[in-house]
């Protein structure tokens, strides 16, 4: 198998180099066959970035070392592969045996060709866990691993007092719908606190936003989003799937050409 890399256009050739403007996509790993069908389709059409995870149902959990594998062979150079850590969909609360796996899981992605990590960890009562936080983080970057704090995000109250935390122990960028987590609403409805968070961000870290995000309501969001001076991205998972699980080619068009 080759990368797709080889018959790949640039990103540049499809996409505005706009960096306020990238498609991050989501694919599942739980079927290989099916995310082999889906890397090229990825990086034939100008996605920038890729989040495997395993467990979709459940809200994401950690790939096998297998699926990261695929991936980062498949991957063209100008995509990067962004691996979520999270051993179990339980609870966003990590205790001691579970961040051992979790710091296991950043060492066996960066050593299968992973460009990126996505976790999160709360306390108890439902603030950032700066403990385990300041141990995933600093395992990454030791493999110059980009770091994005997933929607546990959405779990927090205080999320503005939880942004200059996460600056502070160097997250790269933070997943958000603007919405609580599991109310069922997606970024759209959640398009005035993103505003404040990207206000508060300040360009310092950036915005993923995700949670319901189509090829319909992409446009409205970027147009929004765009007014504040800040940066985001805009992340899919069902709006640029098949109910067959395959990757659709239309979708993804019809997204990128949202952020023109």
């Amino acid at each position: 198998m080759n990368k797709c890399e080889t018959q790949a256009m640039p990103v540049s050739k499809l996409m505005k180099n706009n960096n306020s403007k990238i498609l991050e996509v989501c694919l599942s790993s739980d079927n290989l066959r099916v995310l082999q069908h889906n890397l090229p389709v990825i990086c034939l059409n100008g996605v920038q970035r890729i989040e495997l995870c395993a467990n979709m149902a459940e809200g994401g959990t950690t790939p096998s070392t297998r699926a990261i594998a695929l991936a980062a062979e498949l991957m063209s150079s100008n995509t990067e592969l962004l691996v979520m850590i999270r051993p179990t969909a339980r609870s966003f609360v990590v205790d001691s045996s579970t961040l051992k796996l979790m710091l296991n899981d950043i060492d066996t992605a960066a050593a299968h060709g992973a460009t990126g990590v996505v976790f999160g960890a709360l306390t108890k009562s439902g603030e950032v866990d700066l403990r385990v936080l300041e141990a995933l983080v600093q395992r990454a970057k030791q493999f110059n691993l980009k770091c994005t704090f997933h929607r546990a995000f959405d779990a927090i109250d205080n999320q503005f007092s939880a942004l200059d935390t996460l600056l502070s122990l160097q997250v790269d960028r933070v997943l958000s719908s603007g919405t609580p987590w599991q109310s069922g609403l997606t970024a759209t409805a959640g398009i005035k606190r993103l505003q404040a968070l990207l206000a508060h961000a300040n360009g310092r870290l950036e915005m993923v936003v995700g949670g319901g995000v189509t090829p319909q309501n992409a446009i409205p969001i970027w147009q929004t989003l765009t007014q504040i001076n800040s940066r985001f991205s805009l992340h899919s998972y069902g709006g640029v799937h098949t109910a067959q699980g395959q990757v659709s080619i239309s979708a993804i068009k019809a997204m990128l050409d949202a952020t023109h």
